[in-house]
């Protein structure tokens, strides 16, 4: 259970939450946080609104009434970066784990078991799996949980979803650090509104700072509930890569690059050959998804009818995916320059 920080002690764990219209599942989250076993050094919890308009911050405030160790802090930029950032320069712990807002957490001695590891691995950054497959209500959220945990749904080389404890390359799943880790990296880069979290790991991996994965560190996260905000979700995943290979030319989304290439293969063949040879271009590569994605959905679901909403989420998937990305490459120029703003520095 959670007791009563020293103020005169800095906690061993910072807890920082970056929220935005998150009522449906931050009272449920804050609850989880309530009934952690405190870890050696205590913890803080800061939870970092930009600017929500359901009742988020209401909720929000009743639990730091109750809860001695939580606060609760304005994000006037609004996105996920910037919260991180005024959570980072709010933070008093030697460690600093990042938490969203409709996840959830599997066991009483999460935050326990994340300064044991830190403390054991002398790891900079901790990596952890997220799955989505308990916060799922609704036909829809069940399919689009399974089209996003298969190998069409996501890349296969990322540690999102498992993987057994090892050192690792932080890109695709570092959530915690040591603080000393993020103050000399800079922060996060808050031009980023997707991504953000996998720029800052790239960095991480740069500086060849250790990154520890291990499964008891997994958090479970809500899928999107409707194909609209699936869609959605995936452009702007896409847009936060382009904008990620333009600042680190060295990290090329190869998954994403047949969907964004299709197009304009299709495209130049029109302008030079006409319809018809088009038509030809365009009909192979897609019978050949409509195989996969089709087989897929059937091994997942088999005859019936989530078996369509999966292929269906498969198709925003991927169309989202490209278009993202070839938007985000119009921002190329302007995602060539260093991190914006300062290194943050604890208060």
């Amino acid at each position: 259970m959670v007791t009563s920080p020293n103020p005169d002690h800095a906690p061993a764990l910072s807890v920082v939450l970056p929220v935005l219209n998150e009522a449906r599942d931050i009272g449920r989250l804050l609850g989880e946080i309530m009934e952690q076993t405190t870890p050696a050094g205590g913890f803080e919890v800061l939870v970092v609104d930009g600017g929500s308009t359901d009742d988020t911050r209401d909720i929000v405030a009743d639990f730091c009434n109750r809860l001695p160790n939580c606060r609760l802090l304005d994000n006037p930029r609004k996105r996920s970066g910037a919260g991180r950032n005024v959570g980072i320069r709010a933070a008093r712990g030697k460690y600093i784990l990042f938490l969203d807002g409709h996840c959830a957490l599997p066991r009483s001695d999460y935050f326990v078991r994340t300064v044991e590891l830190f403390d054991s691995t002398k790891a900079a950054c901790l990596c952890r799996p997220q799955p989505l497959n308990r916060l799922t209500e609704g036909e829809w959220a069940k399919a689009i949980s399974a089209a996003r945990h298969s190998l069409l749904g996501h890349n296969p080389a990322s540690d999102i979803y498992g993987g057994w404890p090892a050192f690792t390359d932080p890109s695709s799943a570092g959530a915690a650090y040591l603080r000393t880790c993020i103050e000399s990296l800079g922060g996060y880069d808050e031009r980023f509104d997707a991504c953000e979290d996998v720029e800052f790991n790239c960095r991480v991996a740069a500086a060849d700072l250790p990154a520890y994965r291990h499964p008891d560190l997994t958090v479970q996260y809500r899928p999107r509930s409707t194909p609209g905000e699936l869609f959605s979700q995936m452009i702007r995943y896409g847009r936060g890569r382009a904008r990620l290979m333009a600042k680190h030319p060295e990290v090329i989304p190869w998954p994403l690059i047949p969907l964004a290439v299709f197009p304009l293969i299709v495209l130049v063949v029109l302008a030079i050959s006409g319809v018809e040879a088009a038509g030809w271009v365009a009909a192979i590569p897609m019978a050949c998804w409509i195989l996969m994605a089709g087989g897929e959905s059937m091994r997942l679901a088999g005859f019936t009818a989530g078996a369509a909403r999966i292929a269906l989420a498969f198709l925003l998937i991927h169309l989202g995916l490209a278009l993202g990305f070839w938007r985000g490459l119009l921002e190329f120029r302007r995602f060539r320059s260093a991190v914006s703003g300062h290194a943050p520095t604890g208060e």
